[in-house]
């Protein structure tokens, strides 16, 4: 559980006091197994470090909004990365995005892939 205690934190930081610790935790452990599914052959969570726990906890935050609703979130900061939406409200699928884009690099593709055509 050492891994998603990590990524719990990181989660917590950004959806703020108000969560629930107990939903967001089953979030995390949600997020960092989907992640860790979907990374390509060789690459593993421990490699990617930071970016890892980063990307899943934004991951998790995505899931807890969908199934919390959460419409008092209105921003948040991840590394370089700033999400703020005008309406104050975080898209659940927006923040999805950003998670898979955090390791889009390190995740095997899925389903339809268009690769190029052939000249």
């Amino acid at each position: 559980m050492e891994e998603t205690s990590g990524i719990l934190a990181f989660a917590r930081a950004l959806a703020g006091d108000a969560a629930d610790d107990t939903v967001l935790e089953v979030m995390c452990a949600a997020a960092a197994g989907e992640l860790t599914s979907r990374l390509r052959e060789g690459v593993s969570a421990a490699e990617l470090g930071e970016t890892f726990t980063a990307a899943a906890g934004v991951l998790a935050l995505s899931m807890y909004c969908a199934v919390k609703d959460v419409e008092r979130l209105k921003s948040f900061k991840a590394g370089n990365l700033s999400v703020e939406y005008a309406d104050g409200e975080i898209s659940p699928e927006g923040l999805r995005q950003a998670a898979e884009g955090m390791l889009a690099a390190y995740l095997a593709d899925r389903g339809f892939a268009f690769r190029g055509v052939p000249g």
